[in-house]
């Protein structure tokens, strides 16, 4: 019997529908992901020999190892076809690593869509393993645990407990703290603004607001310079002084890649990062499209690339032209360019069949996933669209020395507008004559202050970063997990708030590590990275420039004093200072004194330092038990409850019942409640599980 080739990938969703597209000839597995790491219990890193890596086989992967190299032994060759980037490289070079001894006709193969198309096209054109994006991933890697193994542990003993630093989290970390700062060192000013109503000779009225004072931008720092404003204003008449009229073009947008698409989907669905790259992997693994073949409805989706290739951009002006004429179809195809060097030569992310509309295929998809594949298809589309003309008029008023300013602008022609539904509301102003003079219907005179920057939320944090050159979007993610984890960080109102333990983490790794903190410092690795995937950079030298800097870091803190993290409170038992520390036993965060051992006050706070009040025990008996019934704090949820105070014995819980009104569907009371899984508090009905109405807390 003739041996079959052997393809593997990193996933069994992949992998299945990979299998329907081969014959016969072809056997699919999964590696199941990484296969091989670096040690989880020391560093891992042979410091004095050139920092070898030291991996070893991952926990958990020596059943799929072992069926790996039996199908390796009994096949003609092994096609490894995990993902199309640095990390897939690292994944297919370290199973070459393990399956070469059984067997040596080992190739790499590369598609950027899971289709039939570009599967069947892989394979007839096998490669060898890219052993500088190897590298490149290689030295990404020990970058990481230099920094996390190295900082880490100097962080749990000068602070304690389980903190960890990073060489992106610690970044990231410090960009939420900066903005903190500014936020909390902002003082408000107040100003004023004018605006007025006017009517010309020709309906409709307009509004215009005051922008300029002799010739320069106006400032009104006060009510009183307001009113005299307003006084001077009565003295004379609004006339229309110059009128323009400009037609502009608006170009069409690049199509979606990994960091914008993070952050529209936040923007739009306020979905978390975590969760559109898992509904876009979903995507690009493949589903069932009316029941016909399983199928990868988008490309790669961890790509910096704008670029399109020539049949996905063929199909979309034809389909363009088609559905909407012509004229929607630019007479050159639009070429989308990265100012910076980007990481690898892949496509955006598009749709892979561009005919497959979502209307068309939305009852194929759960809701959330329609969301995310309706952003990255309409976004394709846009971007191989015309420009949108805008014919835009400007209305200059004169009131003596005082210039009122006043836009509108009519959509000419929606060009890609059409296509992003953009439902702007078009302001169009009358036709009027220069030098006529305008009646007054209403003068608006406002007081406003100045307000501090906004903290960062999931999407202007990835676009900083981004901009800065800090990280990969790929990784993004799971930077925002560990913060969270760490209790560096909490959410408010969907944005970053750092705690109080993140901004001392962020002060003592800038005082003690000033490289690593250092913004272009972290970029430049970034750009190193690039230089050894393009070959022009050795991995040995990265990694030594790097940790030659760490390394005297590492030998100034040595003799360093414990850092206490003071809470700026006193002790009502000994008037000494409150200090945060951790508790190994509970494994969580409290407030002690400074002059333990003598003094043991101690006190529970919140993430954001709020006092947790001790149990407080009620008047009110269990109706289980009959014992009395007691106010706790619950560290899972971060919220006070009502329990039993038998419990372990006893488990009842008193359920919250808020007035929120009545449910929808069956009339019956909503209460708040909170979800185990999802670490969040939602409103639901109270005849569930009868009724299963839910909506956001």
């Amino acid at each position: 019997m003739p041996k079959k080739t052997l393809v593997i990938v990193e996933s069994p969703a992949k992998s299945n529908t990979i299998s329907k597209y081969l014959g016969d000839d072809f056997v699919i597995s999964s590696s199941m992901g990484h296969i091989r790491d670096l040690p989880a219990a020391v560093l891992g890193i042979d410091l004095k020999n050139n920092y070898k890596p030291c991996y070893e086989e991952l926990p958990g992967k020596a059943q799929v190892i072992k069926e790996l190299r039996k199908l390796a032994r009994n096949a003609d060759k092994i096609f490894l076809a995990s993902d199309p980037d640095r990390e897939g490289e690292a994944i297919a070079f370290h199973l070459q690593q393990i399956l070469q001894a059984e067997n040596q006709h080992i190739f790499r193969v590369l598609f950027n869509e899971i289709t039939r198309q570009s599967i069947l096209a892989a394979v007839e054109k096998p490669l060898a393993i890219d052993g500088h994006k190897v590298d490149s991933q290689q030295m990404r890697r020990l970058l990481d645990r230099l920094a996390g193994y190295k900082i880490s542990p100097v962080l749990q003993r000068k602070i304690g407990g389980p903190l960890s630093a990073g060489r992106v989290q610690s970044v990231a970390l410090k960009l939420i703290v900066e903005r903190e700062k500014e936020i909390r060192a902002f003082v408000s000013k107040e100003f004023w603004t004018i605006a007025v109503e006017l009517l010309g000779s020709r309906q409709p009225a307009f509004m215009s607001k005051l922008e300029k004072f002799k010739g320069k931008n106006i400032k009104i720092a006060d009510k009183s310079s307001c009113d005299l404003v307003l006084t001077e204003l009565k003295l004379n008449d609004y006339i229309l002084e110059r009128m323009q009229k400009k037609l502009k073009k608006r170009k069409a947008p690049p199509p979606l890649i990994t960091s914008t698409l993070q952050q529209e989907a936040f923007r739009r669905f306020k979905f978390p990062v975590k969760k559109t790259m898992q509904l876009a992997q979903q995507l690009y693994e493949g589903l069932n499209i009316h029941g016909g073949e399983t199928s990868g409805l988008i490309t790669y989706m961890r790509t910096d690339s704008f670029r399109v290739s020539d049949q996905a951009r063929d199909q979309a002006r034809e389909y363009i032209a088609a559905g909407l004429g012509k004229e929607y179809c630019p007479s050159t195809p639009n070429v989308f360019k990265r100012k910076s060097k980007i990481q690898d030569a892949h496509e955006c992310i598009r749709p892979t069949f561009p005919f497959h509309a979502p209307d068309d295929i939305k009852a194929d998809l759960n809701p959330s996933q329609l969301k995310i594949y309706q952003l990255i298809w309409e976004r394709f589309f846009a971007s191989q669209m015309a420009d949108a003309e805008i014919e835009e008029t400007q209305f200059d008023i004169k009131n003596g020395l005082y210039l009122f300013v006043c836009k509108g602008e009519i959509v000419k022609f929606k060009g890609f507008y059409i296509m992003l539904k953009n439902d702007n509301a078009q302001t169009i102003l009358p036709q009027l004559q220069e030098k006529e003079i305008l009646q007054l219907l209403k003068i608006d005179d406002k007081q406003n202050f100045t307000k501090p920057p906004a903290r960062y939320s999931e999407a202007s944090l990835v676009k900083v970063l981004e901009e800065k050159g800090i990280g990969r979007p790929s990784t993004y993610a799971k930077i925002i997990e560990t913060l969270n984890k760490r209790e560096y960080v909490y959410n408010e109102e969907k944005r970053f708030v750092p705690t109080d333990l993140g901004i001392n983490v962020v002060e003592y790794l800038e005082e003690n590590f000033q490289d690593i903190m250092n913004y272009n410092f972290t970029a430049e690795l970034e750009k190193e990275l690039d230089l050894v995937a393009e070959g022009k950079l050795d991995w040995v030298t990265g990694i030594d420039q790097f940790y030659k800097k760490l390394a005297v870091d590492l030998e100034k803190v040595k003799g360093a004093k414990k850092v206490e993290l003071l809470t700026g409170g006193k002790c009502p038992d000994c008037a000494g200072d409150l200090v945060k520390k951790y508790s190994m036993k509970t494994r969580g965060w409290f407030v002690g004194c400074s002059n333990y051992p003598q003094c043991k006050y101690t006190e529970r706070v919140t993430l954001n330092n709020e006092r947790i009040s001790k149990e407080e025990i009620l008047e009110k008996l269990c109706p289980q038990c009959g014992k009395p019934l007691i106010k706790r704090y619950s560290p899972k949820t971060r919220q006070y409850f009502v329990g039993c105070s038998g419990f372990p014995a006893c488990k009842h819980i008193e359920k919250s019942q808020e007035e929120l009104g009545t449910c929808p569907q069956c009339s019956k009371l909503l209460t708040k409640r909170f979800s185990p899984k999802t670490r969040r508090y939602f409103v639901g009905c109270t005849g569930y599980p009868e009724c299963k109405f839910i909506q956001k807390g």
